[in-house]
C-alpha cells in the first residue's frame, strides 16, 4: 500500500512539474512569466553581489582601523609594562640604598659600642 500511495505521489508530483512546465515554457503568458522570473533573478543576483562587495569593503575598512587599534593598544602596553619595570627598578635600587646604609650604620654603632666596652674593660 505504501508503495502505491508513493507512486502516486510521485505521479502527481510530475504531472504538476510537467503542467508548470508547459505553462511557462509553451504559452505566450507563461513564456512572459518566466522572463519576469529570470528578470526579477538576475536583479535579485545583482543587488546581492553589490551588497557583498559594499559589504566586504566596510569589513575590510573595519578590519584596518581594527588592526591599528589593536597596534596603538599593544604599544600602549608596551610602554606601560617598560614604564612599570623601570619603576620597580628605582625603587628596588631606593631600597637597596637604605638597606646598605642601615648596614653601614649598624656596622658603624656596632663598633662604637664595641670600642666604648673595650674603653670600660680597660678602664676596670
Amino acid at each position: 500500500m505504501e508503495n502505491k500511495n508513493g507512486l502516486i505521489a510521485f505521479a502527481l508530483l510530475g504531472l504538476a512539474a510537467g503542467a508548470a512546465a508547459y505553462y511557462l515554457l509553451a504559452t505566450d503568458d507563461g513564456k512572459h512569466q518566466l522572463e519576469r522570473a529570470n528578470k526579477g533573478v538576475k536583479d535579485l543576483t545583482k543587488s546581492i553581489k553589490e551588497l557583498s562587495e559594499k559589504e566586504a569593503k566596510r569589513a575590510a575598512k573595519l578590519a584596518k582601523s581594527t588592526k591599528v587599534e589593536l597596534d596603538n593598544l599593544k604599544a600602549k602596553a608596551k610602554d606601560a609594562g617598560v614604564r612599570a619595570v623601570d619603576a620597580a627598578a628605582d625603587k628596588a635600587h631606593k631600597l637597596a640604598d637604605k638597606a646598605s646604609h642601615a648596614v653601614h650604620s649598624a656596622e658603624n654603632q656596632a663598633g662604637q659600642v664595641v670600642e666604648k666596652a673595650k674603653s670600660e674593660l680597660d678602664k676596670a
